[in-house]
């Protein structure tokens, strides 16, 4: 088998360029010819500038590089996926799973409002997409998962369950659709066949994978067995010994590259080790990281002699987030004091890079935050949710001046004008008692009030307001509406606020990467909520959070005004961003537990007996994930911070386990502990 592996401490892309081009042997169209298959598109765009770097910028003709997660895009022959029915668009997918939750009319606990069925609807939805991955037919594997002892409550679960083993199935095959997980199933299997019936004449080159469900596992393994294909692995360690290695659990660093080494058939004896560049990091840090995170059955190795190497290693124990996003910010900033050096945040904290984000700007910094900003904080989306709080409780004081005073808010006056009336309204009616609901309820407060320019001002504002709130105002007077009805006086009365003395108001609402974003989101639903059944307007501004849950939006809005661009060596990454990548300082931010590792939720439907049961993964396995995450950053960067604070939103925070076990380890070696970073006294 064509297996290889490099060293954790090598930058894996650069030393995959720098052995292509070596194997051209200077031949720009050998570069050219072959496929490079990556784990995500973060990882292929990064191997071209990898390619960039490797080559002192000379013009190349670039291999084909693809990602596994994007077959669909990949311009390569795939036996059969013309064949294949289309996937079905994932709004449409929660919206009809939401319609078919509420035909249950709160029979086995089935919500009965739209918000609540369209979060349970992802569940379901995740559920599907893990069994199809796994390719576990729940149909015949849910009946058997549970123990007798709980077979009663059991029942209830399947019956609800019945949803995505009878009914779902059934409306994909008359819709003539898949579920997306299904069909990238497809894609992947039918590739691994046709590279398997006709072997491509090129070099094929898999790298990057740390763990694979089963159709990415096979398809690896043909990889390996072609003539001209290969299969290089991320940091396998290879020092580990057999009794050790046969010991590792699913929370382990490698447990994922066993799990494919299983797949596969391989052991780590017939991989091979890739030829590495030359680097500057010691190879002794991942020697110590491994020694430190041994399975517990090995851990009598800790007293083996040898001298931990910590060199490069520092610990940042700040008091709580806001003291660890400033002394963060303060090693990415010295880090540039030495020319070249590229620096990074790595974290799955999202609360912790946007503070970062905003320390690194005092210093003139905009940093390439990779994983984006959620949706649903950006400014169109939070004038849609403050305007559907206020139209939901009837222009109550509190949701009306946040709705006023939002920037975006005009009413056809400019921005500055209008918060100067919302502050006249405010002084004259909104300080004392309630007023009375809607536009009447304000007019009478108002009406009340002294003759003067402040009640002329408010008045004016009243009316416009109600002018732009009309249709909302009349699709959400009734007891119940139709979700797509209430969705579209809702976007409506928002671009009527929106509009100025000077620019209208789609064209302030639905500006920048964040108003495309919300505009497409926002498309899309509003071709799959007719499915839905009326709903009391309360529950609009739920729904319309449910539909912008998990979305994000990578917006340069911290740009605007600005001479520069994004800073070309200062980066934040998430987890996912981070893989495969390396840069000379490296910050490891959030490491308590619950955030890095994440906390295990085996989901509503399953226990973890029951999972493992029928044969889905262990919620642990992203542990062991995070695991391989944390020490192949830790190990790929010259000076790597390790950060965790001791107080999280109030409350002590436990350290991640990593960072206990390497204490611990270092009090045994007589190491004390890791040198403490400055940066928390620079703080």
């Amino acid at each position: 088998m064509n297996l290889f592996s490099l060293a954790p401490q090598a930058p894996f892309l650069d030393a995959l360029a720098t052995a292509w081009l070596r194997r051209a042997g200077g031949d720009p169209m050998a570069v050219a010819r072959g496929v490079i298959l990556l784990p995500t598109r973060r990882a292929a765009r990064a191997l071209a500038d990898a390619f960039l770097r490797c080559s002192d910028g000379r013009p190349l003709l670039l291999p084909r590089i693809l990602a596994l997660g994007a077959l669909d895009e990949a311009p390569l022959a795939l036996a059969g996926a013309l064949d294949l029915p289309p996937a079905v668009d994932p709004a449409r997918r929660l919206a009809e799973l939401s319609r078919l939750i509420l035909a249950l009319k709160g029979a086995f606990g089935a919500p009965k409002t739209a918000d609540r069925a369209w979060m349970l609807a992802g569940e379901l939805a995740a559920l599907m997409d893990d069994a199809e991955q796994a390719e576990i037919d729940l149909a015949r594997a849910l009946p058997g998962a549970a123990d007798a002892a709980f077979a009663e409550h059991w029942q209830q679960t399947l019956r609800f369950l019945d949803i995505v083993t009878r009914a779902w199935p059934a409306w994909l095959a008359e819709q003539g659709l898949m579920n997306p997980a299904a069909r990238h199933v497809a894609l992947i299997e039918a590739q691994a066949r046709a590279w398997e019936a006709d072997p491509p004449d090129v070099p094929l080159l898999a790298a990057g994978m740390t763990g694979a469900i089963p159709v990415v596992t096979r398809l690896l393994g043909r990889i390996a067995t072609l003539e001209h294909g290969a299969v290089l692995l991320p940091g396998l360690d290879q020092t580990m010994d057999e009794a050790a290695w046969d010991a590792i659990e699913a929370t382990h660093p490698q447990a994922g590259l066993k799990r494919l080494l299983d797949g596969i058939g391989a052991r780590r004896g017939d991989v091979q080790d890739w030829p590495a560049p030359a680097c500057t990091v010691q190879p002794g840090r991942a020697a110590t990281l491994a020694r430190a995170l041994l399975p517990a059955a090995s851990l009598d190795q800790w007293t083996a002699p040898g001298k931990p190497d910590i060199a490069g290693l520092y610990r940042l124990s700040p008091a709580d987030q806001q003291e660890e996003a400033a002394a963060i910010a303060l090693v990415l900033r010295e880090a540039l004091q030495t020319p070249g050096n590229r620096a990074a945040l790595v974290t799955p904290d999202r609360d912790l890079a946007g503070r970062v984000a905003a320390e690194l700007a005092r210093f003139g910094i905009v940093a390439d935050d990779s994983a984006g900003e959620p949706l649903a904080h950006t400014p169109p989306a939070v004038l849609l949710r403050l305007a559907a709080a206020a139209l939901a409780e009837k222009l109550a004081p509190v949701p009306l001046l946040s709705l006023l005073k939002h920037p975006l808010a005009a009413a056809g006056l400019s921005p500055v004008g209008c918060r100067e009336a919302a502050r006249a309204l405010e002084r004259l009616c909104l300080r004392g008692p309630r007023p009375g609901p809607n536009i009447a309820g304000l007019r009478l407060a108002v009406g009340h009030a002294d003759e003067g320019p402040a009640r002329r001002e408010a008045e004016a504002l009243l009316t416009r307001l109600e002018a732009c709130l009309e249709p909302a105002l009349r699709a959400w007077a009734s007891v119940s509406t139709a979700p797509t009805t209430a969705m579209a006086a809702l976007i409506e009365a928002a671009e009527a606020l929106a509009a100025t003395d000077d620019l209208p108001g789609p064209a302030r609402l639905w500006s920048g990467e964040e108003g495309e974003a919300l505009a497409t989101l926002l498309a899309g639903a509003m071709e799959s909520l007719p499915v839905l059944p009326d709903q009391p307007p309360r529950v609009i501004p739920a729904l319309l959070d449910a539909l912008l849950d998990n979305a994000v939006v990578r917006s340069r809005r911290a740009l605007r005004g600005r001479d520069g661009s994004e800073h070309p060596r200062i980066f934040i990454w998430g987890l996912l961003e981070a893989r495969l990548q390396a840069v000379d300082v490296v910050v490891l931010g959030g490491l308590t537990e619950g955030i890095w590792p994440p906390a295990t939720d085996p989901g509503p439907w399953l226990s973890r007996p029951m999972r493992a049961a029928i044969g889905l993964a262990s919620p642990e396995d992203a542990v062991g994930q995070a695991a391989f995450d944390f020490t192949a950053t830790a190990c790929a960067a010259q000076i790597a911070v390790l950060s965790a604070p001791r107080r999280r939103e109030g409350a002590p925070a436990v350290p991640a386990r990593w960072l206990v076990r390497l204490d611990a380890f270092l009090a045994g070696s007589g190491e004390s502990a890791l040198p403490a970073h400055p940066a928390v006294a620079w703080a």
